[in-house]
């Protein structure tokens, strides 16, 4: 029985084992002939019983073995597809077929903003409104994020160290011209990654506070070329266009644009370069520009309404990846920019015998040609970094000015400035530790002067000056189980010739910095050491300086960060102003030199908290500091006839200052919309000569500013801001003086069908321009846009509707006040298209 039994068993495995057969293919797409993976192909029998499967590999090939009737293959995406197994075949080839899923209709509510780890991600479409174009117009609705009037972006109010497009550095810190030129509609989210590290070789070794910005753009927007063409003529002779090209590659990235108007835009503030890193400082030079043309303005106009220019702006940007961590980069703009003013300026100082009063109205004209040119080379790995900059900044300012009133004179001033320079940065980590060596020089090229004419009576001051810097310094990053020792010193030289005066500078510094963070804390502590060796024109003096830093921070908190840091430091002496006698600055101005010797000392405290609610939308942050500093010279205010005389005199006295700095920014669910609320408060205590006599006084200034914009009807968006300011100004602990000013202002914007739409925006200024005595100002403009097609526009633009001919304020600055009525744009009406092919 046993035997049968086993026989019975053995015969049905043979027989099982000989109907498995292996077979193989291969499966493609019908359309294209591409492979295609991870395709699922499964045996089935007569019952549509699964009897084996597996998945297609990359290559779209496959092996089974199988012991059923038939073949199936899916995908999603693609047609199901069955084929019969035929006896003694064993190759199965299969394309498929492309399909197309219907979906029932599904309304999705994405989050505004998304955390992932130390990232925020804001989605661009749940902040864009109706009338936004540019992503800048988005930015600067999203909570945590900042955008000043010069383009400077900040998080959580410090300002960020990199702006990337798709990961790529392209602009190197000139992002105005992608905040301006980019469009939301091609970009997806923006990443906010705080406390970004851009350099990978100092992760975990050197933190850093700042965030940096970067821009996902839509699939749809990369790798072929975007055009914009923007075009406008009004009267009376107006003009305003711009052509931008950009390309978002994965190995390249291009940004260029000619722009031109003589609408008030400011096309300085495109190629402007904000700074990127707040820490650790960096030995730098900056030669001082002493003459100057003084048409300064004052008002807290937009600049579109007092700007009066010519200007053209021709810019292209590119950048290029070297495999997966190199990149070059070439930067190169050219602009030419010409204004003219007519203002009125009553200028109060008030001096120990008694206040002056001086009464200008000027006429300038002012130019300024700029081509710059900057390349950049970067390797940036995990154990090695590479960084060098060439650059070149050829500058050409000019300008004409007339007055009357108190005096009658005119002034020419002819100002270029060169600079080449070249800065080499390498670093090599290995494990803990970190080896950066760092070498910087610099050209400064400055043949400049100016000629006054005061009555019959002609002056003309000539500066020509060249210096030669350079710094190079080698920093060790050494990893101690917890601790963090870095080491960095270095020489730095500088050779410096106005006119005839020859001055040389060689410091020597040395700064051991100690880094230690320990769970939720991190404490950080330098002491700055430093030699110079002065030789003022065969005089010499050596000096030695050192500071004293401790900052700890705290992150235990959710949600919430806290920072406290204090400084000890000795600055070095100040070689610009070392120089003898009398130095003709503008028409008005003598600036007195000093070849005394004298270094200040300084303390500060700096106590800072960030918030951060990513869930419920709402930002904020608050910064206290206070500053403490004993001073070797002390500024002067005098006349000398007709002359002020500014400058300094060897007289030891102290100064303190208290700066007070926050915002609260959160999103408006109620409206549709956010809200976002500024402070600012400054306040300093300095002494001054004036005639002979020392004078203390007391400076402070306060600004409020509250914003908050919704949507009304799903076709209204709105805004409105209310700003307030003040400037106050104490003498000698005499009676106090404050001028208050208010500026109200909104906008509306409203489609009712979707191919037309209207703008209108209102500002009402109330400014005290004397004590108890106000200005008041209505200005309104409005916008009409026809959409002919998504990419095609046609807009009438009416500025100045009530053709406000002029605008006055005042403000408090040291010793004096201030007071300037100047001409604003009138009515103007430009018609303009837009283009995008």
């Amino acid at each position: 029985m046993k035997r049968l039994l086993f026989t019975c068993l053995m015969t049905g495995l043979a027989l099982i084992v000989s109907a498995q057969v292996k077979i193989s293919g291969y499966v493609t797409d019908s359309q294209s002939g591409k492979p295609l993976g991870k395709v699922i192909v499964s045996a089935r029998d007569q019952e549509n019983k699964m009897k084996g499967f597996t998945q297609t590999k990359t290559d779209g090939t496959y092996t089974l073995t199988v012991a059923g009737e038939y073949l199936h293959f899916s995908i999603i995406g693609y047609k199901k597809k069955t084929i019969n197994l035929t006896a003694g075949r064993t190759i199965y080839d299969v394309a498929l077929e492309q399909s197309v899923i219907e979906l029932k209709e599904v309304k999705v509510k994405a989050r505004k903003i998304r955390q992932r780890g130390d990232t925020l991600i804001y989605h661009v479409a749940t902040f864009a409104k109706d009338g936004d174009r540019s992503i800048g117009d988005v930015l600067k609705k999203m909570p945590g994020i900042q955008v000043a009037n010069d383009g400077k972006i900040s998080y959580n109010g410090m300002p960020i160290n990199k702006f990337y497009i798709e990961g790529k550095d392209l602009l190197q810190g000139k992002y105005g011209l992608a905040t301006k030129g980019v469009e939301h509609q091609d970009v997806s989210s923006v990443e906010v990654m705080t406390n970004h590290q851009p350099i990978k070789a100092l992760k975990s070794l050197s933190e850093s506070e700042q965030a940096a910005i970067n821009l996902r753009l839509k699939d749809g927007s990369k790798s072929h070329l975007i055009t914009t063409i923007q075009a406008a003529i009004g009267l009376p002779s107006l003009w305003n266009s711009n052509l931008t090209t950009m390309m978002f590659s994965k190995q390249w990235q291009m940004i260029s644009t000619y722009k031109t108007n003589n609408t008030g835009e400011d096309l300085l503030n495109d190629i402007r370069e904000h700074a990127s890193f707040l820490e650790p400082p960096r030995q730098e030079f900056h030669e001082t520009d002493y003459l100057s043309l003084p048409v300064d303005r004052l008002s807290e106009l937009k600049q579109n309404r007092t700007l009066f220019n010519k200007s053209h702006l021709l810019s292209t940007n590119w950048i290029f990846g070297i495999g997966q961590d190199a990149t070059l980069d070439a930067q190169v703009s050219y602009l030419s920019d010409r204004q003219h003013a007519d203002h009125q300026t009553n200028s109060v100082y008030f001096l120990a015998e008694g206040s002056r009063l001086i009464e200008d109205r000027l006429h300038s004209k002012n130019g300024l040609q700029e081509l710059s040119v900057k390349l950049t080379a970067e390797v940036n790995r995990d154990s090695n970094y590479l960084n060098n900059i060439l650059r070149a900044e050829l500058d050409w300012h000019d300008g004409d000015v007339q007055t009357t009133g108190t005096y009658n004179t005119s002034q020419h001033l002819y100002q270029p400035h060169h600079q080449l320079s070249n800065t080499l940065e390498f670093i090599h980590r290995k494990g803990k530790n970190a080896l950066t060596l760092n070498s910087h020089h610099q050209m400064d090229w400055l043949p400049q002067y100016t000629s006054v004419m005061s009555g019959v009576q002609p002056y003309r001051q000539e500066l020509n000056r060249r210096s030669f810097y350079s710094d190079q310094h080698v920093n060790y990053d050494l990893g101690m189980g917890m601790f963090v020792v870095a080491m960095e010193g270095g020489m730095n030289y500088i050779n410096r010739r106005l006119n005839n005066y020859h001055t040389y500078r060689y410091q020597t510094y040395l700064t051991p910095t100690l880094r230690y963070p320990h769970r939720d804390f991190n404490f950080t502590f330098r002491l700055p050491l430093n030699y110079y060796h002065y030789d003022f024109d065969g005089s010499k003096r050596d000096d030695v300086s050192y500071g004293t830093s401790l900052g700890v921070s705290y992150r235990g908190i959710p949600h919430l960060s806290l920072s406290l840091t204090g400084d000890i430091s000795e600055n070095p002496y100040n070689i610009s102003s070392r120089y003898d006698g009398l130095l003709m600055t503008n028409y008005r101005t003598m600036t007195r030199g000093t070849t005394e010797y004298g270094t200040a000392t300084g303390k500060s405290l700096t106590l800072s908290t960030f918030y951060q609610n990513t869930t419920n939308g709402i930002f904020g942050f608050l910064t206290v500091s206070h500053m403490w500093n004993k001073n070797p010279f002390v500024s002067i205010q005098s006349f000398d006839g007709n002359w002020l005389i500014n400058g300094l005199m060897l007289s030891p006295n102290h100064s303190r200052s208290w700066l007070v700095n926050g915002n609260i920014e959160t999103l408006f669910p109620l409206v549709g919309g956010m809200f976002k609320l500024y402070a600012r408060w400054l306040q300093f205590d300095r002494e001054m000569m004036t005639d002979d006599a020392l004078t203390a006084y007391r400076n402070n200034s306060l600004s409020l500013d509250a914003i908050v914009n919704g949507t009304l009807f799903r076709k209204l968006n709105w805004k409105y801001e209310l700003e307030y300011s003040s400037s106050h100004l104490c003498v000698d602990d005499g009676g106090a003086t404050t001028l208050r000013d208010f500026e109200h202002s909104f906008s509306l914007y409203y489609s009712p069908i979707r191919k037309l739409s209207f703008s209108l925006i209102g500002e009402y200024y109330h400014n005290e321009i004397a004590t108890r005595q106000y200005s008041d100002y209505f200005l309104m403009d409005s916008k009409a846009i026809l959409k002919f097609r998504s990419n095609l526009e046609l807009a009438l633009t009416l500025n100045n509707i009530f053709n406000v001919n002029h605008y006055s304020h005042t403000i408090y600055n040291e010793m004096m006040s201030i007071s300037e009525s100047q001409p604003i744009r009138g009515r103007e009406l430009l018609l303009s298209i837009y283009f995008r092919p």
